[in-house]
C-alpha cells in the first residue's frame, strides 16, 4: 500500500533534509531490490567470508565488471544469439568470471545479498537461476525475476549514495534489453527457440517472400530437419532469401558452390557470394572470416595478408572467436602490422572467453610465464577448462600441476587420476610414462604433446 500524504512541515536545515532524503532513497532502494526478488521466495544467501571481499564491498569494481559482462551478453544477443547453444552461453559466462578470478557462487551471493542495487544487473541474476550458474537451476525464480525487472524498470531512481565513473543509464539500458530478451524466451519459448528448425512455422512466411523464413526453409532441406534432405530445394530457397538481401543465405549459397552441394562446384561463384555476404548489410561474421582466409592463403586470388587482417578484424569485432585469435596472433608476431602485446592480450583474452581452445592455451601459458602478470592459479583454471574438454596436453599439465602443487594444492590422488586419464585417452602407442616414474617426478616434454581433443 502507498503511504498516506504527509502533512507539510516547517523547513528543516539543509543537512537534516539531505540526511532524510538519503535515508528515504536508501529505503526505496532496498524496497526496489526486494520487489525484484520477493516473488522468488525472498532469495537469501548465507553470509560467508568471500575470497574476493574487496570486490563485494566496492560498487565501482562490481559495476565495471558487470557492465562489461552485460555488454558482452548484449552483443551476443544482437549479433550472435543463433550461433550460441545454451551450453556455449553458459561456458561464456563461466569463462568471463574465471578471467576476473571470480567464483560463480560468490558472484551470485554478491548479486543477491541486497547490499548492492541489484536492478543494475537483475538480468544476470535471472540468467544465473535459469542456467544454474553459481546456484541450482530454478526457472520459476528466473522467470519471476525477469518479470519483476521488466515491470519495475521504469520506476528506478538513481540513489545518491552510489556514484559511478560509468554511466548508470548505460547499465540500466543494457540490463533492460537483456532482461526483455530472456523474459520473451519464457513467454514465447516454442516460437523463439524452435522456429529456426520449424518447417511448418516458416513455410507459410517463406512462400510470401519473407527472406528470414526462406533462409530457415533452406536450412531444413540442407540439414534434413523436418524435411527430407534435398540440396536442390535448399539452393532454391537460399537463392530466394539471398535476393531478399539475407547475408546468411548468401553465405550458405556460397558454401554450396564451394563444395558442389546441389550445384556444379564453382570456386569463382563461391568467392563472389562470400564477398557479397561479407560486405552486405551488417556483414556476416563467418563470411568475413572466410574472406580473410581467401586473402591470407591466396585461394584463387593474389595473396594479401593486410587485406586478410582487415577481414579478420571485422569478423573479430562481431564475435567470431577464430578471427579474434588470429587477430591476436597478428599483433603478437608483428609481421604484417606493428607488434602490440597489449592488443595481443586483449584479443586473445576475448577469444579465450568466447571459447577458442587455442586462445585458452595461450592465455594459460601467459599466466604461467609472464613475469609481470604471473598467475598460476588462473592458469590452472584455464588448463582445467581445457582438460574437461578432453584436450590431451591440458590433461597432462593438470596431472603434473597436482603432483607438484602448481596453481593449486599438491594432491597426489588427483595427480594419479589425471595421469591415468592422460594415458587412457591416447589412441596410439605404448604408455609414455609409468605411474611410478611420474609420481617420482619424471616428465614428458609437454611441447611434444598435441593439444587436440581425445576420444576419452
Amino acid at each position: 500500500m502507498e503511504e498516506p500524504p504527509k502533512p507539510k512541515s516547517k523547513k528543516k536545515s539543509k543537512s537534516t533534509s539531505t540526511k532524510k532524503r538519503k535515508e528515504k532513497q536508501s529505503n526505496n532502494e532496498n524496497n526496489k531490490n526486494n520487489s525484484i526478488i520477493e516473488s522468488s521466495n525472498n532469495v537469501k544467501s548465507e553470509s560467508s567470508s568471500l575470497k574476493f571481499d574487496i570486490i563485494a564491498k566496492n560498487p565501482l569494481i562490481i559495476n565495471k565488471i558487470f557492465k562489461e559482462l552485460l555488454q558482452e551478453l548484449h552483443d551476443i544477443i544482437l549479433l550472435n544469439i543463433e550461433d550460441y547453444t545454451t551450453d556455449q552461453l553458459n561456458e561464456f559466462i563461466y569463462n568471463f568470471l574465471l578471467e576476473y578470478d571470480l567464483d560463480p557462487k560468490n558472484v551470485f551471493e554478491i548479486m543477491t545479498n541486497n547490499l548492492q542495487p541489484i536492478f543494475y544487473y537483475s538480468s544476470l541474476i535471472g540468467i544465473f537461476y535459469q542456467y544454474g550458474i553459481g546456484c541450482e537451476v530454478d526457472e520459476i525464480k528466473a522467470s519471476k525475476i525477469f518479470f519483476n525487472t521488466v515491470k519495475n524498470n521504469q520506476k528506478v531512481i538513481v540513489p545518491d549514495q552510489f556514484t559511478f565513473d560509468i554511466s548508470f543509464f548505460d547499465i540500466k539500458e543494457l540490463n533492460e534489453i537483456i532482461t526483455q530478451y530472456f523474459y520473451s524466451l519464457f513467454l514465447y519459448n516454442d516460437i523463439i527457440l524452435n522456429k529456426r528448425n520449424n518447417y511448418k512455422f516458416h513455410i507459410k512466411y517463406a512462400e510470401k517472400g519473407d527472406s528470414i523464413s526462406q533462409y530457415h526453409i533452406g536450412n531444413c532441406y540442407f540439414y534434413n530437419i523436418n524435411a527430407r534432405r534435398d540440396y536442390n530445394k535448399a539452393i532454391e530457397w537460399y537463392l530466394k532469401s539471398s535476393e531478399g538481401g539475407n547475408i546468411k543465405a548468401m553465405y550458405r549459397l556460397a558454401y554450396c558452390y564451394a563444395c558442389g552441394y546441389g550445384v556444379k562446384k564453382d570456386e569463382k561463384k563461391a568467392f563472389e557470394l562470400y564477398l557479397k555476404s561479407a560486405e552486405g548489410a551488417g556483414g556476416y561474421k563467418h563470411a568475413l572470416w572466410v574472406m580473410g582466409n581467401y586473402y591470407y592463403y591466396g585461394l584463387g586470388i593474389l595473396k594479401d595478408e593486410n587485406k586478410a587482417f582487415e577481414f579478420y578484424l571485422k569478423a573479430a569485432k562481431k564475435g567470431h572467436n577464430i578471427s579474434q585469435y588470429l587477430i591476436a596472433n597478428y599483433y603478437y608476431d608483428g609481421k604484417y602490422i606493428p607488434e602490440n602485446k597489449e592488443k595481443w592480450f586483449y584479443w586473445n583474452r576475448k577469444a579465450a572467453i568466447n571459447g577458442n581452445a587455442d586462445a585458452q592455451f595461450k592465455l594459460a601459458e601467459y599466466y604461467t610465464t609472464n613475469s609481470s602478470n604471473k598467475n598460476e592459479s588462473k592458469a590452472f583454471k584455464w588448463y582445467m577448462q581445457l582438460a574437461n574438454k578432453k584436450k590431451l596436453k591440458a590433461i597432462y599439465i593438470i596431472a603434473k600441476w597436482y603432483r607438484d602443487g602448481i596453481g593449486t594444492d599438491k594432491n597426489l590422488k588427483e595427480a594419479t587420476t589425471w595421469i591415468k586419464k592422460y594415458e587412457l585417452s591416447k589412441s596410439y602407442g605404448k604408455p609414455q610414462i609409468t605411474l611410478k616414474n611420474f609420481l617420482n617426478c619424471s616428465d614428458i616434454d609437454v611441447s611434444s604433446i598435441e593439444p587436440y581433443s581425445t576420444s576419452m
